[in-house]
């Protein structure tokens, strides 16, 4: 199976969402392909020039470290071999791809839109949690230790979910995750028509319905052609769109269908201009319903993940989430909003260490610090 890899969706030159294309790879200006049994080769066509796809991709140059430390991660993790080749033979990233060129009139492309998934009513709670916590990529057990993956999981959803399903009671009573996502499905079609790029979109969910397999499966129905599959995390961490990718690994490692079947993998977009700028409007539109909008701290709040993943399996989660920060704040400060601001971590599970400053500590610390207003904003 070929896989493209890189580090953000193109959609044309001056996508709505994820904005403008850029130019820097791990590997420089080049597209590499990787397949998930591990060997790296490029796209030429019959001419000996490189074959452009219907949907590009490309990084900024800000990403660069992090794209080349996040194929590392993925070469651990999931056995991808990855290695940079020249540009005479791969496909250059800047291509401005603004159209169905004639060598792919009868291709059909799909994207595949990967998240996480959540329970839709509170009856979902306790097998939603027992799926998340059965994930070896959520509780790395030592080997020795692996045959409790799943009754650890059984135990510890067992206990929390009374307590989550409060929660969910609190906002209606299940996950928005798969309406929302669905919506970013349907504004992604329309977003590609409009610059004459038609695709098939497909979701498919980590831990809850509609799981990865249910899309692969329709994938395969529709015949496909070339595949783009986009996880939903901005940043890129071994416990979010590595678990998903490994997950499509073993579902397709074995089928035909997908043997010689194009497939590119977008593993972050964190620093895409369109992401960068969406986050800093939605601050300023939330600043200026103070009355003293310079006051407020801004408080950023990330999921956290385990700290063994970062020094040990060499995850660039904590990496991408500060970069991200810096660019929303660069940006804010190119507006002249010069607030101060934080970044917290959040949903710390077990005895175990997780990524610090911890978001409860830290409002406790800015309140004794004498922080009077505060904009809590959730980041991804």
């Amino acid at each position: 199976m070929e896989c493209v890899r890189s580090g953000a969706l193109d959609l044309g030159r001056s996508g709505n969402f994820l904005g403008k294309s850029g130019s820097t790879t791990s590997c420089g200006k080049v597209r590499c392909s990787t397949n998930l049994a591990g060997s790296t080769k490029c796209e030429q066509n019959l001419h000996g020039k490189v074959k452009p796809l219907l949907l590009s991709a490309s990084g900024k140059a800000r990403g660069t470290s992090g794209l080349v430390h996040r194929s590392q991660v993925l070469k651990h993790q999931h056995h991808l071999s990855v290695r940079s080749t020249s540009t005479d033979v791969c496909t250059t990233f800047d291509e401005d791809v603004k159209g169905v060129s004639s060598h792919a009139v009868e291709e059909k492309v799909g994207v595949l839109l990967l998240n996480l998934g959540g329970p839709e009513t509170l009856n979902d709670v306790q097998p939603f949690l027992f799926n998340l916590f059965a994930d070896p990529d959520i509780i790395r057990l030592p080997r020795l230790f692996r045959f409790l993956q799943r009754p650890l999981a059984k135990l510890i959803s067992t206990f929390r979910a009374p307590k989550s399903k409060e929660g969910y009671a609190s906002i209606g009573g299940g996950s928005p995750l798969r309406k929302i996502t669905d919506e970013q499905a349907n504004a992604l079609k329309v977003a590609l028509k409009s610059k004459n790029l038609e695709a098939d979109i497909y979701v498919g969910m980590r831990y809850w319905y509609p799981f990865t397999e249910e899309a692969i499966d329709q994938i395969k129905k529709d015949k496909i052609t070339k595949l783009v599959v986009l996880p939903l995390y901005p940043q890129y961490s071994i416990s979010t769109s590595g678990s998903s990718i490994r997950v499509l690994q073993n579902i397709v490692k074995e089928d035909q269908y997908f043997a010689g079947l194009p497939i590119s993998i977008i593993e972050s977009w964190y620093q895409r201009e369109g992401y960068v700028k969406s986050m800093a409007d939605l601050i300023e539109k939330e600043l200026s319903v103070f009355t003293n909008p310079e006051e407020v701290m801004i408080f950023f709040s990330a999921h956290g993940v385990p700290l063994t993943y970062v020094k040990d399996a060499g995850d660039p989660y904590r990496d991408q989430m500060e970069d991200c920060i810096a660019l929303i704040m660069e940006e804010l400060k190119s507006r002249g909003t010069l607030n101060d601001h934080t970044l917290a971590y959040q949903s710390r599970v077990g005895p175990v260490q997780w990524l610090k400053p911890y978001t409860d500590e830290v409002l406790v610390e800015l309140g004794q610090k004498g922080v009077k207003s505060l904009l809590a904003v959730p980041v991804r």
